[in-house]
């Protein structure tokens, strides 16, 4: 079964069209599969995030009910020293028995009572012998130092409470402060693979990072930038381990949603890859089969031809010793030397020709000097340049010149036989290639059809099989790796075609 060309294209056009669909809705449908993924994930995100942020919030009023503790105990300990003080005189039987009762019951909070040079003069709740221990200083001092002293006038002089807190609250504290600490490493431990930065509140220092590149805080201007990405996906979080310390919590998506991102495009690229793997191994294939059709076909006219050419030159030998004039003798010796060259191009149709550095002026000075005399005489062939001029390619002879016959005998044809012709030949040399324009001012070719021309099968012509053009593509483009193609081309004015060949 024989798929003509344009069968073949529009074969061609089904098939990418279906695989575009196909594309399309595998990448819809990987977007729809992105975009549920990427929900439960944002979901995921967020839960985490209200998470944290309730537990800052739990610390925060942690650490406001144990400023309250604290301040109460303050507050207590100001009612101990007043009764401390005013117990050695008491106004009354029952006020000094409030005063005492106020200082029994202090059980817990340990007190130190100084008088201005730091003297002890009494202490309560304590592990110290303040028998043998009479100054408070150094160690001791700094360990009753954390709140400033309560100072109350006894006599003429002050007494100084200096104090800390319970051992309950201070074992409490302590629970706290470790819950605090492990607050953070919770929060990149439990992230859901969310990117996170803990910064300081200046937000010039990174606390700590999870599923985040140290290059993205290498410093303080790129660790502004990311700050600022990671805002305009979510608002910080901020939280508190004392009053004077605060910090904000920076978070985006997860690294799982950004990959995703990337798949639709995966996809694109993937059945981008396959669509064109198809259309190239489609076009492998009718290539194969053309060049097993071009091979075939060479061949067998090769074969062909070397019957009746053998028997010709056995007759032109023959007419050689009878009395024939001898420049009838030489043109018909000149056409079997012409049928033994196109013999031999279709031989080696198939195979890889030889090549070799050759005068590409030289060559086309010979095929016009065979092709002038046996055209019209209306027509003229002519080369613009020396004949002595040297331009070396790198080529196979026989096909160079059965590419030039061929656009020869095509501009001919464009002409036709009602007008003067000329066809011009003109060089021009690169450093790396030789091109060649032939140019004639026959009917010109619609630029429509400009690359239709080298489709086999194609002619304008009522007869012909429109292989001419197709086989000198095959020649210049497969075997000299070179170029050749409409250059220009004007309806009624004639058509130029330029061949470049490597040197």
């Amino acid at each position: 079964m024989t798929i003509s060309s344009k069968t073949g294209k529009n074969i061609n056009r089904f098939l990418l069209i279906a695989s575009i669909l196909v594309v399309m809705s595998s990448i819809w449908a990987t977007l729809v599969i992105v975009q549920q993924i990427g929900s439960g994930e944002h979901h995921k995100v967020k839960l985490w995030a209200s998470s944290v942020q309730r537990q800052a919030e739990l610390i925060e009023h942690g650490k406001t009910f144990f400023d309250q503790i604290a301040l109460m105990e303050r507050n207590k300990l100001q009612l101990w020293a007043e009764a401390v003080s005013r117990m050695n005189f008491p106004r009354s039987a029952a006020e000094f028995e409030l005063y005492n009762q106020i200082i029994e019951e202090n059980t817990t909070i340990p007190v130190i009572v100084t008088d201005g040079n730091l003297r002890i003069l009494y202490c309560v709740n304590t592990d110290i012998d303040c028998s043998k221990i009479t100054q408070l200083q150094d160690t001791l001092l700094n360990e009753f130092s954390q709140y400033p002293p309560i100072s109350i006038p006894f006599m003429n002089n002050n007494w100084y409470f200096y104090y800390k807190h319970s051992k309950a609250f201070v074992e409490l504290q302590q629970i706290l402060d470790h819950i605090v600490n492990s607050f953070m490493d919770e929060i990149v431990t439990n992230s859901t693979y969310a990117p996170i930065l803990i910064v300081s509140e200046d937000e010039k220092t990174v606390i700590q990072a999870s599923n985040v590149s140290p290059e993205r805080y290498a410093n303080p201007e790129i660790l502004k930038n990311t700050l600022a990405q990671m805002r305009e996906q979510n608002t910080p979080i901020e939280f508190s381990t004392d009053l004077q310390e605060t910090y904000l919590i920076f978070y985006e998506n997860s690294i799982t949603i950004r990959y995703l991102a990337y798949l639709p495009l995966l996809a694109f690229v993937v059945f981008g890859i396959f669509i064109w793997s198809v259309i190239w191994g489609t076009r492998m294939s009718r290539q194969s089969e053309n060049n097993k059709l071009w091979v075939g076909m060479s061949r067998e006219t090769a074969h062909q031809l070397g019957t009746p050419l053998s028997s010709l030159m056995g007759w032109a030998e023959y007419l050689k010793n009878q009395n024939i004039d001898k420049n009838h003798l030489a043109e018909m010796q000149k056409d079997i030397s012409r049928l033994t060259v196109i013999s031999e191009r279709f031989s080696k149709i198939g195979s890889l020709p030889e090549m070799a550095s050759e005068n590409i002026v030289q060559v086309v000075y010979k095929s016009i000097a065979y092709l002038q005399p046996r055209l019209s005489q209306k027509i003229k062939l002519q080369v613009n340049v020396p004949s002595n001029a040297v331009m070396l390619a790198k080529i196979n002879v026989p096909l160079v010149d059965w590419v030039l016959e061929n656009l020869v005998i095509n501009a001919t044809n464009a002409i036709g036989i009602k007008k003067e012709g000329l066809i011009e030949l003109d060089f021009i040399e690169g450093v790396k290639t030789i091109t060649i324009n032939v140019t004639d001012n026959g009917k010109g070719i619609p630029k429509k059809e400009w690359k239709k021309i080298f489709d086999a099968g194609y002619t304008t012509k009522s007869r012909g099989w429109g292989l001419g053009l197709p086989l000198c593509y095959r020649i210049i483009h497969t075997y000299h790796n070179g170029d050749i193609f409409v250059k220009k081309s004007v309806v009624g004015e004639g058509t130029t075609m330029q061949i470049i060949l490597n040197k």
